[in-house]
């Protein structure tokens, strides 16, 4: 009886060292990533949104004090309104020199027609004098610059209407206008395209004002205008290098202190935090 016993606790025995025997399973080393808890960001608190918006004021103020020294350096005085007026004296000896013109090419047609009667086995000369006739006859009206678009396009920006005094510096630089306003021209078209958002075409006038006029004086204004475009487009490297730049052409004293708070501006305004 005990050895049935025995038999049969080691039957049981063996039994449950069978079912515990094997491998266990193996460690997983991959695991599935939630992609949502990947990355996290916190929104910034009120600190970092209270310096943002003193910084904003900074800007916007020097932004209209920028405007402010525009108006007052583009717009013309009496003296250089009648020295327009003087040039526009000039316009009756101009239309009498067109119409002695007309008069010759009147002239050379009706030799080409005596020509055509007395010469008509000469067509080679024909042709040849005809060819003539046609480059004199190609007087084409001279295209005047307008003093009075210049202050319409100068009102408009001052008064904030920026689409209208775009569209009227677009038409002034159609007008050959005299070398000493064209770069105020391209500024009043770059800083109407800044007021519009538009920061690539205002980018393009303010830095062909420092490639083509770069002894004018709209060159260092362009230089604060290009620092503060960068700066709002996130490029803080760029809009530095450009302030930095403007410094060592020795800007007046008063075109310095505005050029070094902005540097202060563009180095303390805070980034986002990410986590």
């Amino acid at each position: 009886m005990k050895s049935a016993v025995k038999n049969g606790l080691i039957i049981i025995l063996a039994f449950l060292l069978n079912a515990c025997g094997g491998y266990l399973p193996a460690e997983r080393t991959h695991w599935p990533i939630n992609q949502e808890e990947r990355h996290s960001w916190y929104p910034p608190d009120e600190t970092v949104l209270s310096a943002r918006r003193a910084n904003q004021l900074q800007l916007d103020a020097l932004t209209q004090e920028i405007e402010i020294l525009f108006v007052n350096h583009a717009t013309f005085s009496k003296r250089e309104v009648a020295l327009f007026e003087s040039m526009n004296q000039i316009n009756p000896e101009i239309n009498k020199m067109i119409s002695e013109y007309g008069q010759r090419a009147e002239s050379e047609q009706e030799r080409i027609i005596r020509m055509r009667k007395d010469l008509e086995m000469s067509k080679a000369g024909f042709m040849d004098a005809e060819a003539r006739l046609k480059k004199i006859m190609e007087v084409k009206p001279p295209v005047f610059f307008s003093i009075s678009d210049y202050n319409s396009a100068m009102k408009s920006f001052r008064d904030g209407k920026f689409k209208n005094s775009l569209n009227l510096f677009l038409n002034l630089k159609k007008q050959n206008p005299p070398l000493f306003l064209q770069d105020n021209i391209e500024f009043g078209m770059g800083t109407s395209y800044f007021r519009l958002k538009n920061y690539p075409k205002a980018t393009e006038h303010f830095q062909k004002i420092l490639d083509k006029y770069p002894q004018g004086d709209k060159r260092f204004i362009s230089y604060f205008m290009l620092g503060t475009i960068h700066n709002l487009q996130g490029e803080k490297s760029r809009a530095i290098f450009l302030l930095e730049e403007a410094l060592t052409k020795r800007p007046p004293e008063k075109m310095q202190n505005m050029i070094h708070r902005l540097i202060n501006v563009v180095n303390e305004e805070p980034t986002d935090g990410a986590g």
